[in-house]
């Protein structure tokens, strides 16, 4: 489960939007943002450990939690159009959802490959 990283009172930017314009991770030590369902992911785990077919649940959220940096922000595309300068200044214009700066999809797919 990947954090929404909607808050950014949750790492102290009391003035921030979001992840806009973050450039260094969260270093407070067990850091868990509020769209961080903890009682969600306790049930996935407990049920992957119930199931016939044994399956590994690979809990990436809290290291996820840390990289505030690791969205595209404001660097995407709309309509296959990159945004203007003036666009890109607007946080709403800000793209949360994908990663794209190399560590966070990177460390998932070294965890990944160091299990199998």
């Amino acid at each position: 489960m990947s954090p929404t990283h909607t808050r950014s009172q949750d790492w102290g930017n009391m003035e921030g939007v979001k992840c806009f314009n973050e450039t260094k991770l969260v270093r407070k030590k067990k850091h868990w943002g509020t769209g961080s369902d903890k009682r969600i992911m306790s049930v996935v785990a407990k049920v992957t450990k119930k199931m016939k077919v044994p399956v590994t649940f690979i809990n990436i959220t809290q290291i996820s939690e840390y990289r505030i940096d690791g969205h595209c922000s404001v660097y995407t595309e709309t309509e296959g159009k990159l945004l203007t300068e003036e666009e890109r200044a607007n946080p709403q214009n800000a793209d949360y959802i994908q990663w794209c700066l190399p560590g966070v999809p990177n460390t998932w797919n070294q965890i990944l490959l160091a299990m199998l």
